[in-house]
């Protein structure tokens, strides 16, 4: 891409005060709440150099609440700067448009601001020296040299004028170490010397000085200009030209999605409308963008299907009273022009249709479908088609995620057609009506479109993240002052973040999800303690080589004992298994397990296993461990401690109620939870502790679930 924009910063655009400098790879992906201020940082910079035309509208665009101020610092500021690294060829391009003498390394990267007065200021960052490193001057003494060898001046001169030329710059280049450089003042007494060397040995040789004048003296004068200005500054027609090369950026939002029926002369109406509202503009965007595309104006496709119209001719006696009434049939060749009228209309409308099923079909792959434009009238439709749907449904009629693809299709596809093929595209909560698979079809064809365009995006699905590239992720939310606040750092401020950061961590339970259900055993259980017991048990069984040789295993905890058949049904679309399911064994839950067996599982009951009688995960552990650390938990309540009182032969979860009873408080609603979660911390120790017949259980258990 000659143009890449490698980052940008919005300031005092409506909720932002000020983004700062946000770096973009091929795309970037922007995380936010509704109201977060997303479409605010796409809006900014699209209106840098906006594909459709765009105003800045101060009114509208303008921070609200520091509106008053408008006047006196709009102009001091601009609200969006983009810097840009440029290729090669378009640095070759640029040093000849900007002047002679300016190596390309000084070209490498250009940063564009726009202001609200619709100025923009051209800036290479590079460019801005104190001084000027000799090793360019070198060059372009070098680059001198050659040039001059190469021409017919050096068949004029004697070889005594030539090596007199030679010497002097070699004279030059000695007393310029190429580590060193020069101010503005050394630049011109270097100019300087080269007048009073041509003066004395070319006085007489109009050609020669007129060479010397624009392959040497005026690239150094150019040089001298950039240190007084401390940066290249470009001519008015200059900067017109350069903008002219800047990518064109797209923004699309889901108002620009087409409707199925379009009524034409509102559509001519509105195009000539200044005054219309945001979604309005965007609608009238697309229509244009789309009768571009069939190639008829709206305006065309009206008087191509006008109907050619008869003469009443009405004959009144002397009081005014009709007489008699006669049609005067319009003449043949007006009939058979509107009969070839409407045919044109009808060939230019199946070309379209056919050249836009076809270029459709090889951007997305979600369908085969198939479109067909119609002319009617006032009116003009989009029909609808596919393999497994034949019959032809108007546009509006299918799936949102359907009419917005193909509006986007349209609006880029018309970019690229007018030579925008570097244009960026700006995509407001792209196939936030597809379904999360078509959502991931989208995310993975926004990437392949990112290595010819690049894009930003916003979204709160995390489908649409996806979590192969976190790099190019930013979070925006609402500061404590209301403004939008853009970071890539999300542990700055948790409790603002949080919602916003939700999508993030969504996408990143996906991706874990699925890595961890791939090639394991599940074992769906009842709680997130139980999960907790399990998996201590089975990395101490792992730890001392006794645990069952079976598959790894994946214990799934459920929210409660109503999710456990349908988590059944979920994890056997996942896996392509029935997961194991392990349950205590009170009368509750084994009248699930019993449910199980008799349904789902009636062909391996075996996979439905429950714990002994009135048995529940704490008793696979001793009972005088938690014992210790429950009291931990309620220690400082005035209460007995639960360890001093703990009958070791009795089941301690009944134990713990009765404990809690007696001493008049409410046990935590995740006490059971926590219990685990401190046993967990203090395992290792435990471990040492643990009897032969504890471990034997574990195993029995183990075996089971092989």
């Amino acid at each position: 891409m000659p143009f890449v924009l490698t980052s940008f910063r919005v300031t005092n655009f409506r909720s932002i005060v000020d983004s700062g400098e946000l770096s973009i790879n091929e795309y970037m992906c922007l995380v936010g709440t509704n109201e977060s201020g997303k479409t605010n940082l796409l809006v900014a910079l699209q209106k840098l150099n906006p594909a459709d035309g765009a105003p800045i509208d101060p009114l509208a665009d303008y921070p609200r609440k520091h509106y008053a101020t408008y006047e006196t610092d709009a102009a001091k500021e601009p609200f969006i700067r983009a810097t840009f690294a440029l290729d090669a060829s378009t640095r070759a391009q640029l040093s000849s448009l900007v002047g002679a003498g300016y190596p390309t390394e000084l070209l490498a990267t250009v940063e564009v601001a726009r202001y609200y007065t619709g100025l923009r200021d051209v800036n290479f960052p590079a460019s801005c020296l104190e001084q000027y490193p000799n090793k360019y001057i070198h060059t372009l003494l070098g680059a001198f040299w050659e040039t001059y060898l190469a021409s017919d001046l050096i068949a004029r001169d004697k070889e005594e004028n030539t090596q007199d030329l030679r010497e002097f710059i070699d004279r030059l280049i000695a007393l310029l170490p190429e580590s060193g450089s020069l101010g503005e003042y050394d630049v011109y007494n270097l100019v300087a010397q080269i007048d009073e060397f041509i003066t004395v040995k070319y006085s007489r040789r109009q050609p020669f000085r007129v060479f010397v004048d624009e392959q040497l003296k005026t690239p150094l004068e150019n040089i001298a200009r950039l240190l007084a200005n401390k940066r290249i500054v470009l001519s008015a027609e200059q900067q017109r030209l350069f903008l002219e090369q800047l990518p064109r950026f797209i923004y699309y939002s889901e108002y620009s999605n087409l409707d199925a029926e379009i009524y034409l002369p509102h559509v001519i109406q509105n195009s000539n409308r200044q005054d219309l509202g945001f979604r309005e503009q965007a609608k009238v965007r697309t229509l244009n963008v789309l009768f571009d595309f069939v190639r008829l104006k709206p305006e065309e496709m009206l008087e191509l299907g006008s109907e050619v119209r008869h003469t009443k001719i009405l004959t009144r006696d002397s009081y005014g009273r009709i007489e008699s009434t006669e049609i005067e049939t319009a003449p043949e060749n007006s009939v058979d022009q509107e009969r070839e009228n409407k045919k044109k209309r009808e060939i230019i409308l199946q070309t379209a249709s056919a050249q836009l099923t076809k270029a459709f079909q090889d951007w997305w792959r979600q369908g085969n479908y198939r479109f067909r434009f119609q002319a009617d009238g006032n009116h003009f439709r989009i029909w609808v088609s596919d393999d497994k749907r034949p019959e032809e449904i108007e546009l509006d009629g299918r799936s949102k995620g359907l009419q917005w693809f193909f509006s986007f299709f349209l609006t880029f596809r018309a970019e690229q057609a007018n030579s925008h093929a570097n244009c960026i595209l700006l995509l407001d909560e792209p196939g936030l009506s597809l379904h999360p698979i078509a959502q991931q079809d989208l995310l993975n064809f926004l990437h392949s479109l990112s290595r010819t365009n690049q894009l930003i995006y916003t979204t709160h699905s995390p489908f649409m993240i996806g979590s192969q590239a976190l790099g190019n992720l930013n979070m925006i939310q609402v500061g404590p002052d209301g403004n939008s606040v853009v970071s890539a750092v999300y542990q700055a401020s948790p409790s603002d973040a949080n919602a916003s950061f939700y999508p993030i961590r969504a996408a990143l339970n996906l991706r874990v999800s699925d890595q961890l259900l791939t090639g394991r055993s599940l074992v769906l259980v009842n709680a997130v303690s139980s999960q907790i017991y399990l998996q201590l048990v089975q990395s101490y069984l792992l730890r001392t080589g006794q645990h069952p040789p079976i598959k790894d295993l994946l214990f799934v905890p459920t929210a409660s004992l109503a999710d456990i058949e349908p988590s059944t049904r979920v994890l056997f679309q996942q896996a392509g298994a029935m997961p194991y399911v392990l349950l205590d064994g009170t009368a509750k839950e084994c009248t699930v397990a019993k449910s199980l067996q008799q349904t789902g599982y009636k062909e391996s009951p075996g996979r439905v296993i429950t714990l002994g009688d009135s048995q529940v995960m704490e008793d696979l552990f001793p009972a005088n461990e938690l014992a210790r650390q429950f009291s931990r938990m309620y220690r400082g309540l005035k209460t007995d401690d639960f360890d001093y009182i703990l009958q070791p032969d009795q089941p301690i979860m009944g134990q713990i109620a009765s404990f809690a009873e007696a001493n008049d408080y409410l046990l935590d609603q995740d006490w059971r939870l926590t219990l685990a979660q401190r046993t967990a911390k203090v395992f290792d120790t435990m471990a040492t502790r643990l009897q032969p017949e504890t471990v034997q259980q574990w195993v029995a258990l183990f075996k089971k679930l092989g």
